[in-house]
């Protein structure tokens, strides 16, 4: 029954801080605004099959993704109606928040099965109190239900190698079956290396090569292939543009021929960098031990146990968006519940425990602040709500408003750039 105060006080903490902050802050974030209006457009029209938004002033399919976020928010604003703009903002984030707490379940009874109650609940404290992970946990956006399809799946499957039962193999099957609706074949190149790589450092070759994955493939099909079946009917060549183009071309070329933009270019290796930052405020761990000095970093890294399947797991995502330099720091999301279940299981728990309430007061503390701080002095959370600022993130404005006749948007998008023609002057002059 140790730390049970600081584990429920903390989670109920950052469970009523999240709800609220689904509730009240407006869409703002570019993408989060664009996939959040898919998801309104679904609940507006009643199509819930192929994800429509308006880009370049024509309102048109959109094939950068599956629909399996759009269509439960969509669901949501059906729900939940499409008038009231709070409302309207929770409806979109509730199953992102739903992944990040079915999520957190798996995480605490795989962790507990390898070790105590306790650790388990540590294992939760550290995850949820991540502040990436906290904040993706309410944002309408795929990352946080695909981290919770492959992180989930890895977890599962590491409880499949100790005794090789098919109800984890199921549990494998549909977790990755809805990650290729959520996000696509990312989500079994993301799950399967660190597969291959735990089989091939700890020889457990027994958990690839096994019959039960035969059993429960018909379970991942049956999630995965209906829809992308049904949407090439509906939109010809859309799935093609999506695998093609999407999911292996725009990680190989510069121009791979992107309907919605160009792609995000960083450097090589910054996933590292983006690791660190999405591990945060507990990847200052070996950052604290180091500040002891040299006997320090000595223990520290003569504790790491370098075959440890979490640990492995980490290095090889890691690893993985190291190829590419067109990464963002939401593709690094899957290794958190990873990291937190490492540091749990092989770190000094005494310490990560007097820690935990300083992690959760650091993470809502940053979140709310910076959203708090955003909808006083930034226009672009305040300016979709307006007439003539929406074209700056016009996503926003088609969430909150929905989507207007082509002649109606090239009237209002004269009239902005207008307006901020005579602001330009206006500023210009008085200098």
């Amino acid at each position: 029954m140790k730390n049970l105060r600081t584990y429920f006080g903390v989670l109920a903490a950052l469970v009523a801080l999240r709800l609220v902050l689904m509730a009240i802050v407006p869409v703002f974030e570019p993408s989060e605004a664009r996939y959040a209006a898919i998801s309104a457009n679904m609940a507006r029209t009643g199509d819930y099959v192929v994800p429509h938004f308006t880009y370049e002033n024509v309102y048109q399919s959109f094939d950068g993704k599956p629909p399996l976020v759009f269509q439960a928010g969509g669901v949501m604003c059906a729900a939940l109606g499409t008038e009231c703009p709070y409302t309207l903002q929770f409806a979109v984030r509730v199953f992102p928040f739903l992944s990040a707490l079915l999520l957190l379940v798996i995480l605490y009874h795989e962790v507990k099965r390898r070790s105590d109650a306790e650790t388990g609940r540590l294992a939760v404290v550290i995850c949820a109190t991540s502040t990436a992970f906290f904040a993706a946990a309410g944002m309408a956006m795929t990352d946080m239900s695909l981290t919770c399809c492959v992180a989930g799946a890895l977890l599962l499957y590491r409880g499949f190698l100790d005794g090789y039962r098919l109800r984890y193999a199921a549990g494998v099957a549909a977790l990755l079956g809805a990650g290729m609706i959520v996000k696509g074949p990312v989500s079994l190149v993301l799950f399967g290396l660190p597969a291959l790589v735990d089989a091939l450092v700890n020889r457990r070759w027994g958990g690839i090569f096994n019959w039960r994955w035969l059993v429960v493939a018909p379970l991942y099909f049956a999630i995965a292939v209906p829809w992308f079946v049904l949407v090439e009917q509906r939109n010809p060549g859309s799935v093609e543009y999506f695998f093609v183009n999407e999911n292996f071309l725009r990680f190989v070329r510069h121009d791979y021929g992107d309907k919605y933009g160009a792609g995000r270019e960083k450097f090589r290796g910054v996933a590292i960098l983006w690791a660190f930052v999405a591990c945060l405020p507990w990847a200052l761990v070996p950052v604290w031990e180091g500040l002891k000095g040299w006997k320090g970093w000595k223990g520290w890294l003569g504790r790491i146990d370098w075959r440890s399947f979490e640990l492995l797991a980490v290095l090889a995502i890691v690893g993985f968006w190291c190829l590419t330099s067109r990464v963002l720091l939401y593709y690094l999301f899957p290794m958190i519940p990873l990291f937190a279940a490492y540091l749990a299981l092989e770190g000094d728990r005494e310490l990560l425990w007097k820690a935990a309430p300083w992690g959760a007061g650091i993470s809502a503390a940053v979140l709310a602040i910076g959203l708090g701080a955003g909808m006083f002095v930034s226009e672009e959370m305040r300016g979709p709500k307006t007439p003539y600022e929406f074209w700056d993130n016009h996503y926003a404005h088609e969430f909150y408003h929905g989507t207007l006749p082509k002649a109606e948007l090239d009237a209002a998008r004269a009239e902005f750039l207008r307006v901020r023609g005579e602001r330009v002057e206006r500023e210009g002059a008085g200098r």
